[in-house]
């Protein structure tokens, strides 16, 4: 495999993408496993079709977001002078923004099948990923709520209905938490001052009203589904209190803050499939949850091994962002 191919699958992080695949996925299989959808195309169309659908839409979008911030990087190092294309030396910010257009294409094509809903959704969270990447990561307290905000929206397309807005939640303070670290550990500017601090737990706790009560205002039971198993809540919680541990062991053992940075970067994206995994556990959708965890491996595997032949796995992602 030639370094412009590893380079363009790094700018990507397709790798990566598997987290968001099954973040998607999980909505899916929820929804088709309440009767009171049975009107959306979700779950009218056939369960193959949902799932390619929803993978299609999921890694259009993130290969998007990626490959527009390359753009965006590369056009703020050529004002100040720096000169450097997006992927250290191997691809440049035409071929970026190329396959940032391209991404967003295949997108659409995964979001049409679970209708105009689903469709206008994914424009705003394009739309929400031009101003995060162009605008609101001048503001650090924005710019990572922001970051949360589109995690957590990219969740709707499948059913922009979906009433157990926990995981949409989690989704977004996961993504929120990353961000934060990885902003602090590259000691990003702007820097997050002790303003910016407040003005991000204050957007964070207003979304999280807002996505909670939305679940709530609109649930006929409970906030969770009394048809779960009593344990349910306990999965999701061991996977936030195991990615906690694994974060502090990546960050305390790496060799320097970049290097940690892009650890927690990509442990941060693949842990979405485990926590997909953990909310299908406690639905007792026990086999699906099986099949998110066997995502997961793929995903660490395929990080490994992209990152065995662009370079040593030593060494951070040739990619600023």
């Amino acid at each position: 495999m030639s370094r412009k191919v590893v380079s363009a699958v790094e700018l990507t992080r397709l790798s990566m993408a598997f987290g968001a695949v099954t973040d998607l996925w999980l909505i899916v299989i929820l929804s088709r496993s309440v009767d009171a959808y049975h009107y959306m195309p979700v779950v009218s169309m056939p369960l193959a079709q949902a799932l390619a659908c929803a993978a299609i839409t999921a890694i259009g979008l993130f290969s998007f977001s990626a490959s527009l911030q390359a753009v965006f990087d590369t056009t703020n190092d050529r004002m100040i002078g720096r000169g450097m294309p997006a992927a250290t030396g191997y691809i440049s910010s035409a071929p970026a923004f190329s396959l940032a257009l391209a991404s967003l294409v295949f997108a659409l094509v995964g979001v049409l099948a679970f209708g105009t809903g689903a469709l206008l959704i994914a424009l705003i969270i394009a739309g929400g990923t031009l101003f995060q990447h162009g605008t609101a990561k001048f503001s650090a307290g924005l710019g990572l709520l922001t970051v949360g905000l589109l995690q957590a929206g990219h969740m709707l397309i499948p059913n922009d209905q979906f009433t157990f807005t926990l995981p949409a939640w989690l989704a977004m303070t996961h993504a929120t938490a990353v961000a934060t670290i990885r902003h602090l550990l590259q000691s990003k500017r702007p820097a997050l001052s002790t303003r910016a601090l407040w003005l991000l737990i204050l957007g964070w706790t207003l979304c999280s009203v807002a996505i909670i009560g939305f679940g709530i205002s609109k649930s006929t039971g409970s906030l969770w589904p009394e048809s779960t198993p009593v344990y349910g809540p306990l999965f999701p919680v061991a996977a936030i209190a195991l990615f906690i541990a694994v974060v502090r062991r990546k960050v305390a053992r790496a060799s320097s803050p970049a290097i940690a940075a892009e650890k927690v970067a990509r442990y941060g994206a693949l842990w979405q499939s485990l926590y997909a995994a953990a909310w299908l556990f406690s639905w007792g959708e026990n086999w699906w949850a099986v099949v998110a965890l066997v995502v997961a491996g793929i995903g660490f595997g395929a990080m490994t091994l992209i990152k065995e032949i662009g370079g040593s796995a030593d060494q951070p992602i040739a990619y600023r962002g």
